[in-house]
């Protein structure tokens, strides 16, 4: 069976259900509102009519499900669909009595024609508005008497669901009162604030890092293959915030994909301090799972600016005199930008440990043979940005 909720659908941007191909194959299919997150008012009746239209402009077809249909899945086979269908859905002996009374005689509503009996369905898919319920009962209840609630109290309800507004905006000020607070508001940081020194240059030929990886002072400790997808949320025009949401698909020897991950890093890219003209000592990132897709968080954090970055990567993971370090080899394909580039980077705890690991660091660019003229003090995200403001 299929719940159909087509606002939520449309709002969530997942699409238009195929319902046409749904019912010729017998499935049963009710249709539903979701909840408020996706789906506002909760009006059954707009429900109704965008399933209707929906489904037609689907199948490019304006016959598909006839308003008879439409109203047959909000009754009945709705019920069906939830396995309540000997409990409610229709007025039968034995069943609940769940009945609606609607006034038809509202200006939105005429005129009225009758030669056919199946314009009442039309009238009440396509014309008729949650407005015009009158009457509700429920399991023979009065719920509602000329549009009157017997059962709550509407007036103290709405001053409460204002009273509990006002606490959510308080709280919600108070947690996402930066980009960083809103990050923490939505996940489990993974990793604390920390320092790494890194280096970053163009090499021509993929081949130069074999120079160090087969040097004496080397030992390879583990190698990953990854492709790369991020999407950066820039906060103002000059970046200095940053959350970059990022899909990493490990390949495998056979170039498949073995697993995927996603992850958020929050990061603010200044550099604390440059040694030697080429090692850069950078404050580290927040990292935390992402647990939701890209469109989630495109829609909570609001950046003003976004920008796609796909690259392939391979990572060694080296011992170089006996200290860890991370050498990736890196190709940015969209945008594409010519060239291979390396990258040398490892975490630092004081700045003294900075120094040493920096100064090794220029050791390895020594035996790779990269120059001043090779190094670049760029992000990548920074060459991004340019590739497109020069494809505006």
């Amino acid at each position: 069976t299929v719940a159909h909720c087509p606002s939520s659908n449309l709002k969530l941007a997942s699409g238009i259900a195929p319902i046409a191909q749904m019912l010729k194959h017998d499935v049963t299919v009710g249709i539903g509102t979701d909840g408020p997150a996706s789906n506002n008012d909760l009006d059954m009746f707009a429900e109704i009519h965008l399933a209707a239209i929906l489904a037609k402009t689907q199948a490019n077809d304006p016959t598909t499900l006839p308003a008879r249909q439409a109203l047959l899945m909000a009754t009945r086979q709705g019920a069906e669909a939830l396995f309540l269908g000997d409990k409610t859905g229709s007025l039968e002996v034995g069943k609940l009595a769940d009945v609606i009374v609607i006034d038809a005689n509202v200006a939105h509503n005429m005129p009225q024609f009758n030669r056919d009996p199946e314009a009442v369905y039309s009238r009440i898919v396509y014309a008729a508005k949650s407005s015009d319920v009158r009457h509700v009962f429920c399991n023979g209840r009065w719920l509602m008497r000329d549009r009157e609630l017997l059962t709550l109290d509407e007036a103290t309800l709405l001053d409460e669901a204002r009273a509990y507004a006002l606490q959510v905006d308080t709280f919600m000020r108070a947690r996402e009162e930066s980009v960083l607070s809103k990050l923490v508001a939505v996940s489990e940081l993974e990793q604390a604030e920390s320092y790494e020194v890194q280096v970053k240059a163009r090499i021509a030929d993929e081949v130069i890092i074999d120079k160090l990886l087969k040097h004496p002072d080397t030992q390879i400790i583990h190698f990953n293959h990854y492709r790369q997808y991020d999407s950066y949320f820039l906060f103002d025009d000059e970046g200095r915030e940053r959350v970059r949401y990022r899909e990493d698909d490990k390949i495998d020897d056979h170039g498949e994909v073995e697993s995927v991950r996603s992850r958020l890093t929050y990061s603010v890219p200044t550099t604390e301090r440059e040694f030697d003209q080429a090692v850069l000592l950078f404050r580290s990132r927040f990292i935390a799972d992402a647990t939701r897709p890209v469109r989630f968080y495109r829609e909570y954090f609001q950046p003003l600016h976004e920008r796609q970055l796909e690259k392939n990567r391979r990572r060694w993971h080296i011992l170089f005199q006996g200290v860890l370090y991370y050498l990736n080899l890196d190709q940015l394909l969209k945008p594409q930008v010519d060239g291979l580039f390396i990258e040398l980077k490892s975490r630092t705890y004081s700045m003294k440990d900075a120094e040493i690991k920096a100064q090794r660091v220029q050791e390895m660019l020594d035996i790779l043979g990269i120059g001043a003229d090779d190094i670049i003090h760029r992000h990548y995200i920074e060459m991004v940005k340019d590739a497109a403001v020069a494809g505006d």
